[in-house]
């Protein structure tokens, strides 16, 4: 209880003797305006949402500024913008700058309204300073085509102005200055060809082409006075190429008319030369293959025949010798591998359908009154084979009484010590069987001295 009445004798007797009042404020201007309405004062609170909005106003505004000088460097840098539009600069910039006095003033809303309107008006600019760039070059090059030097010298000059750098630009320039020369050239080459003066009318050219090789309608005129020149020339060649086709000399025709054709491929009389030269060559082409396969008929070189008329069809597939010979030769052919084959294999001859087959092959080749020699040698060869075969012979086959023989495409003969019976030559298979016991085959060739054959099955399974 003493304690707490010396704390209340301590605050409310002593204390307020020892702490002084403040002092009045004291103010001699009006306040600052901020955005359209007084700014705080160093003794006022601004709310936290108000400032924050004033924050990003003022953001906001320098970013704009910023976008503004961005814009207005690539206007100085890109098209040269005091050159052709300094007035129209000057008015936005005063706009940027009445938006830096409200922005210093705090009114970043009305600043930044400012800063977007000189931003927008800087594009604008510089769409006009690209649009008449274009413009001008376009006017340059029209100009350019029509031969017109003072226009296209102007339009160029305009074109620099704006973009000082510009290659395409700086070359019509250059461009136009040699068109007084160029047109001059031009006059002497026309005055040239009406003199039928055609080399210097093409040296007249050379000079402008080296000059400027755009310039228009050069390689018309170029093109005209090598027509006049090809004319005489045209004449003497295709001259050259008829008398070449009378002489029956088919290549030296063809290179003169292939040379016409160089300076006009569609020219009719080369065409016609050409044709013709083809023709020419081709018949006595075709003249030289039907002989060369005769030759090779009458030497029974059938392949090589065959190959021959081949590549006369290759030049012309309607040609009916052609045609015909390599059926006669493909036949011719055909019939001698045939012969061929039973020659060198009489065992086919067993076979009945074989045996037929050789006879109709020996009757074909007999009805050939072309034959050569090897056809006439084969031909004999194969008529003593057909007539071996034609008279059967004597198999004698041994076995063991148990055995089952039988022979393929002849019969079955069952069980025997000792069988013979009467076969064409040739090619047999024989084969025993018996149960319980391992099926045997032989296959033989019959002649007419043949041994006896042993048939029997002697492993047991």
């Amino acid at each position: 209880m003493l304690l707490l009445g010396a704390l209340a004798t301590f605050i409310f007797v002593y204390l307020p003797d020892r702490v002084e009042a403040p002092a009045p404020t004291v103010r001699d201007a009006p306040p600052p305006v901020q955005n359209g309405r007084p700014a705080a004062s160093p003794g006022d609170v601004v709310a936290p949402f108000e400032a924050a909005d004033l924050a990003r106003a003022r953001n906001r505004a320098e970013a704009k500024l910023a976008e503004f000088f961005q814009l207005e460097a690539e206007l100085n840098d890109e098209l040269n913008v005091n050159a052709w539009g300094a007035e129209e600069l000057k008015e936005i910039k005063g706009r940027a700058s009445t938006g830096d006095q409200m922005f210093v003033e705090g009114r970043y809303r009305e600043s930044l309204d400012e800063y977007a309107g000189a931003v927008h008006d800087l594009a604008t600019l510089a769409d006009k300073g690209r649009a008449l760039f274009e413009s001008a070059v376009e006017n340059g090059q029209a100009a350019l085509a029509n031969l017109d030097h003072r226009n296209a010298a102007d339009a160029f000059e305009l074109a620099l102005t704006i973009r000082p750098d510009d290659r395409q630009a700086a070359l019509g320039r250059d461009r136009a200055s040699a068109l007084p020369e160029i047109v001059e050239l031009l006059r002497q080459s026309e005055r040239a060809v009406l003199r039928g003066e055609l080399v210097a009318a093409d040296r007249y050219l050379a000079q402008v082409r080296a000059l400027d090789a755009a310039t228009p309608g050069l390689a018309e005129r170029a093109a005209k006075i090598a027509d006049a020149r090809g004319t005489q020339r045209r004449r003497a060649t295709l001259s050259e190429g008829f008398s070449a086709l009378e002489r029956d000399e088919y290549d030296t025709a063809l290179a003169a008319f292939n040379r016409v054709l160089r300076d006009n491929p569609a020219d009719p009389d080369g065409l016609a030369g050409v044709q013709q030269a083809e023709q020419g060559r081709l018949l006595a082409e075709i003249d030289r293959l039907r002989e060369l396969a005769q030759q090779q008929e009458s030497a029974d070189e059938w392949t090589a025949a065959l190959a021959t008329y081949d590549t006369v069809l290759g030049l012309d597939p309607s040609l009916r010798f052609a045609r015909d010979g390599k059926t006669r030769i493909g036949d011719r052919i055909s019939l001698i591998e045939a012969m061929q084959g039973f020659i060198d294999d009489p065992g086919l001859l067993s076979d009945n359908d074989e045996f037929a087959r050789a006879r109709e092959i020996l009757a074909e080749a007999s009805a050939d009154a072309a034959a050569g020699p090897l056809l006439r040698s084969q031909l004999d060869d194969l008529r003593a084979v057909v007539e071996r075969s034609s008279v059967p012979v004597a198999l004698v086959i041994d076995s063991d009484n148990h055995t089952e023989i039988m022979i393929q495409k002849i019969g079955s003969f069952g069980t025997f010590l000792r069988h013979e019976l009467k076969l064409r030559p040739g090619r047999y298979t024989i084969i025993g069987s018996r149960d319980g016991y391992r099926d045997v085959r032989d296959e033989i060739v019959l002649e007419a001295d043949s041994d006896p054959v042993d048939i029997r099955c002697t492993e047991p399974i």
